[in-house]
C-alpha cells in the first residue's frame, strides 16, 4: 500500500468522523429540537450533548457511532440502534464488575451503580482529573450517593451484623484517612476504592474480597508497605500465616481488628491510647486482667494516657515472644524498653512484673506465697473479729432477756 493511499484513507476516515460528529451535534446540540424527545425535562437534558462536552474527556477521540451503533444512519433512528456495553473496550474492568455485588443488584433491583452511574455518560474524565467523580477527592461522595442513602442502607444493611455498612461513609469523614483528604487535600490517602477496589466490590465474607480477613494485610500493605513488612515478621504475622490461635481460640489479628475498618484514628490521639488496651484484651484476656491490677493499668483505667499501654512495651507492630532476642521485652532489652519512660531504669528496676499473676504458683512463686499469706491473714483476722462480734452480741442479747442488761449499764454507787 502506497503512502498516498494510506494518507487518502486516513483523510477519508477523518472526514467521515467529522461529518458524523457534525451530523450528531446538529440535533443533539439543539435544545429546541430536543424538547419532548426525552419524555420530560430530565430526559431532554440528557439528550443534549454538544461537541464541547466531549472535547477534553477520555472519549474525545471516539466517534458517537462507536458507542451508539447505527444511530448515525439518520433520524428517526433505526430500531436496531443500540448502545454498546462499556466492557467492549474495558474488558478487564467489565469482568471485575460482573462478579461484584453491584452487578447482581444492578440486574435484579436496578439500584446498584453501573459504569455510567459512577463515571458519567459523556463527561468521562480520568481519575486524576479533579472533575471526575472517581477522583480521590470525590470518591467518598460518589459512594455516598448510595451508601449514605437511607433507602439503600435501610434495605440492604438493616441487620445487626451489617451495622458497620450503615455508617461507613459518615464515619469515614472523621477518620485519619477521611480528614487527610477533606482537610489536607492529600490525594494519597485511602478512599473507598483503595480498600474495596474500584470494580470488583465484594462483601467481606467473600474469599475473593479485598476486605476479607485473609486479604486485609495485603490490602492495607499496598499503602502501608513498611508496616506490613514489620507485621509479617512479628508474632502476629507468624500466627496469621500458620493459622495459630491463642489458648482461648482467637485467630491472629489483622489490621482492622486493632484499627477498625471505618473508624481509624491517629495513633497519637487520646481515644486511641486509651482504647488500645481494650483491643489487645479481646484476644489476650488474662493478660488484660493482670494489666489492670498494676499501676499502669489503674492509671489507664482512670482515663489518663500517661502510663504505659500494650504498644509501649511490646511495640505497635513488631511484637515478639519474650524468648526472642529481637523482642522489646526480651530480658536483655528491658532496660532500654522501660527507659523510654523511666530514664533511670536499671537491672533492678526491670524485675518488676507488668503481668504478674499471684495465682500462678509456677511462674510467680514469690507473688503466689505473698498473696496466699496476705489472703489467709486477712481472712483469719476478719473471721476472728466477726466471731468475736457475734459472741459479744449474743452475750448482750442473753443478758437483756434475763433482765440484767439495765443493771449492768448503770454506774456503780
Amino acid at each position: 500500500m502506497t503512502i498516498a493511499r494510506v494518507a487518502f484513507l486516513a483523510l477519508l476516515w477523518a472526514g467521515t468522523a467529522a461529518a458524523q460528529g457534525v451530523t450528531c451535534e446538529k440535533c443533539h446540540g439543539n435544545r429546541d429540537f430536543l424538547v419532548g424527545k426525552g419524555g420530560g425535562p430530565q430526559g431532554d437534558s440528557g439528550l443534549y450533548v454538544p461537541a464541547s462536552r466531549l472535547q477534553d474527556t477520555r472519549h474525545a477521540s471516539l466517534r458517537c457511532a462507536q458507542c451508539h451503533v447505527d444511530y448515525d444512519a439518520g433520524y428517526p433512528h433505526r430500531a436496531t440502534s443500540r448502545v454498546v456495553p462499556c466492557q467492549t473496550c474495558h474488558a478487564a474492568e467489565g469482568r471485575d464488575w460482573e462478579v461484584s455485588i453491584h452487578a447482581a443488584n444492578a440486574t435484579t433491583a436496578g439500584d446498584a451503580p453501573t459504569c455510567v452511574g459512577c463515571h458519567g455518560s459523556h463527561t468521562v474524565y480520568g481519575a486524576a482529573d479533579r472533575r471526575s467523580p472517581t477522583n480521590a477527592l470525590n470518591v467518598a461522595a460518589l459512594c455516598g450517593r448510595c451508601h449514605a442513602d437511607l433507602r439503600i442502607t435501610g434495605t440492604y444493611f438493616a441487620t445487626e451484623n451489617k451495622s458497620t455498612a450503615r455508617t461507613a461513609v459518615a464515619h469515614y469523614h472523621t477518620t485519619v484517612h477521611g480528614t487527610a483528604l477533606t482537610r489536607a487535600g492529600l490525594v494519597v490517602s485511602a478512599t473507598c476504592n483503595d480498600c474495596h477496589t474500584a470494580h470488583k466490590v465484594l462483601p467481606a465474607d467473600s474469599a475473593g474480597s479485598s476486605v476479607n480477613r485473609a486479604n486485609i494485610p495485603a490490602t492495607c500493605g499496598a499503602c502501608h508497605v513498611g508496616v506490613v513488612e514489620t507485621f509479617d515478621s512479628s508474632a502476629h504475622g507468624f500466627a496469621y500465616r500458620t493459622g495459630a490461635r491463642t489458648p482461648t481460640g482467637h485467630p491472629a489479628p489483622v489490621c482492622v481488628d486493632c484499627h477498625s475498618a471505618h473508624e481509624i484514628v491517629r495513633a497519637d490521639q487520646p481515644q486511641w491510647l486509651l482504647g488500645v488496651v481494650e483491643e489487645c484484651g479481646k484476644c489476650h484476656e488474662r493478660l488484660y486482667e493482670t494489666y489492670f491490677e498494676t499501676y499502669h493499668g489503674k492509671v489507664t483505667r482512670l482515663g489518663f494516657n500517661l502510663a504505659a499501654t500494650c504498644a509501649d512495651c511490646h511495640t505497635a507492630h513488631n511484637m515478639r515472644p519474650a524468648s526472642d532476642t529481637r523482642s522489646s521485652v526480651y530480658a536483655e532489652n528491658l532496660v532500654a524498653t522501660c527507659g523510654r519512660c523511666h530514664a533511670n531504669a536499671n537491672v533492678n528496676f526491670v524485675r518488676y512484673h507488668p503481668h504478674g499473676d499471684p495465682k500462678d504458683r509456677h511462674r510467680y512463686p514469690m507473688l503466689f506465697w505473698s498473696w496466699l499469706f496476705m489472703t489467709v491473714l486477712l481472712v483469719s483476722v476478719m473471721a476472728f473479729f466477726l466471731l468475736h462480734t457475734l459472741l459479744w452480741v449474743t452475750r448482750l442479747s442473753i443478758n437483756r432477756l434475763r433482765g440484767r442488761g439495765r443493771a449492768h449499764s448503770e454506774p456503780p454507787a
